[in-house]
């Protein structure tokens, strides 16, 4: 009893870890580098070298502690800012962030200058100022500059945490156990890779976890190839199902399309097998099992 109790104290106080060189700053890990500035796109390259991202702030609490980790006495520079992961790459205006989604607008997000014509940011994407940035000067909040502007921007750099529930070589990704093989299988030899290490093909059926597992996936820079993940529909033809037997969510949001033809799943009868499509944003895609694809694997926590 003593035992079981302690396992319990032991896994409720369990905390998420960090990657060398990153902190944990609210649900994520973030790196900054101190004393180099860089262009927006040299950024980008930095964080990939570091295995990160320039950072996603979805919501108010995110940015919020963002915000509040650099703003900890490195700003005695006025002018250092931080890159963010958010363009706006069209003539439209439109900002996304790097995995797609739109920026909000507005407050409390984006700068406010009422000593220059109550300019509103972000405000110049006719004069190039298509990428975002924080900086002390702008109070932390967004504001928006030319992406070859490296003067005084350094890069901010956002990984998913690593959880110490998870076995190794399994780290938690929201809230799954995942493991990326990098080598390229079957799909059958993808599953009997997964169980040498305790586990099987990694099966999605939550919108908000599946969107978790894009942005760890859209971290590894292991483009362009896709990976195999735990469904089919080899049994019937057509009636995907995962590899627990419990049937599959068709359309959107999961599956992808090229925008001119039909919706996956397609080619019936030949492609039997889920991938994740690092072609569509890592939307699910079928294709013939005998076909060869990196492999996601999960495990449960222990």
């Amino acid at each position: 009893m003593q035992i079981i109790c302690l396992l319990m104290l032991v896994l409720g106080t369990a905390r998420a870890e960090c990657p060398s060189d990153y902190e944990v700053v609210g649900s994520k890990c973030i790196h900054r580098l101190i004393g180099g500035y860089l262009t927006y796109d040299n950024a980008v390259t930095y964080c990939h070298e570091i295995s990160g991202r320039l950072p996603v702030l979805p919501d108010c609490a995110t940015f919020t502690n963002v915000a509040a980790y650099v703003d900890d006495g490195y700003s005695a520079d006025a002018y250092k800012g931080y890159w963010l992961g958010a363009t706006s790459p069209s003539a439209n205006g439109v900002w996304q962030w790097s995995d797609g989604s739109v920026v909000a607008m507005g407050a409390p997000y984006w700068a406010y200058h009422s000593r220059n014509g109550s300019l509103v940011d972000p405000c110049c994407y006719l004069e190039l100022e298509n990428c975002a940035y924080i900086e002390p000067g702008g109070g932390w909040v967004v504001q928006d500059a030319t992406c070859d502007n490296e003067r005084e921007t350094y890069p901010l750099c956002s990984k998913a945490p690593i959880d110490g529930i998870c076995d190794n070589p399994y780290v938690l990704v929201g809230t799954q156990c995942v493991h990326i093989i990098p080598s390229v299988y079957h799909w059958l030899d993808a599953r009997s890779q997964c169980a040498l290490i305790g586990g099987d093909l990694i099966t999605l059926k939550d919108c908000d976890q599946y969107h978790r597992v894009y942005l760890y996936l859209d971290e590894q820079s292991h483009d362009p190839l896709g990976y195999w993940i735990g469904a089919s529909d080899e049994v019937l033809e057509g009636q995907w199902r995962w590899i627990d037997g419990s049937s599959m969510s068709l359309g959107l949001p999961y599956w992808g399309t090229n925008g001119e033809g039909p919706q996956e799943p397609d080619n019936p009868g030949v492609e039997n097998c889920l991938e994740m499509s690092s072609e569509w944003m890592y939307r699910f895609s079928s294709t013939a099992c005998n076909n060869v694809r990196r492999v996601i694997c999960e495990a449960d926590p222990i």
